[in-house]
């Protein structure tokens, strides 16, 4: 990205059991938000836990689902991945990516932990994970860039929507 420099450094995650991945600092100041800011968001992510994990679990597995749905994963998918008999087994099938954040001009009072991992289900866009303030799982999907589904579809009604699902019943909500 011209203009921006990036600096990556190592971070510990608890939500994913301790595992280090890179936290990438993006030196822009329009889009990255001030050290206090920062520090912050990332000690309330810090004080997340695997128990914190285990009950976003219906999230990232009602995404698995509907991708499932979508491409017709019987034929392929369950071969490859196996089927997850609860949301919680979903995990296994999760590898947690680089960490960053991000300040939304929509939302210009919360900084974002965006998360981009890798899961098996959705090997092209992958899994993005959004904490509000470090704190609040807000957003899971494939990678858009956006930070809530209000913003990334530009529509009011969608606050709350934390997996926004092709099959509505698979929606999920904070």
């Amino acid at each position: 990205m011209p203009g921006i420099e990036i600096v990556s450094e190592p971070l510990a995650v608890p939500y994913f059991d301790g595992v280090v991945v890179d936290r990438d600092i993006y030196i822009d100041h329009h889009q990255e938000p001030s050290p206090e800011q920062a520090a912050q968001a990332l000690a309330a992510f810090a004080r997340l836990t695997p128990a914190d994990r285990l009950a976003d679990s219906l999230h990232v597995y009602n995404y698995y689902r509907d991708f499932h749905q979508d491409v017709g994963g019987e034929e392929w998918l369950d071969e490859e991945m196996g089927v997850p008999a609860t949301p919680e087994e979903i995990w296994q099938h999760v590898t947690p990516g680089t960490v960053h954040l991000v300040i939304d001009p929509r939302h210009p009072d919360h900084v974002y932990v965006v998360m981009s991992a890798n899961c098996v289900w959705e090997e092209e866009h992958g899994l993005m994970m959004i904490w509000e303030d470090g704190a609040r799982l807000t957003k899971v999907g494939g990678y858009d860039g956006h930070v809530t589904n209000e913003t990334a579809y530009d529509r009011p009604e969608y606050k709350g929507i934390v997996y926004k699902a092709n099959d509505p019943a698979l929606t999920t909500r904070l």
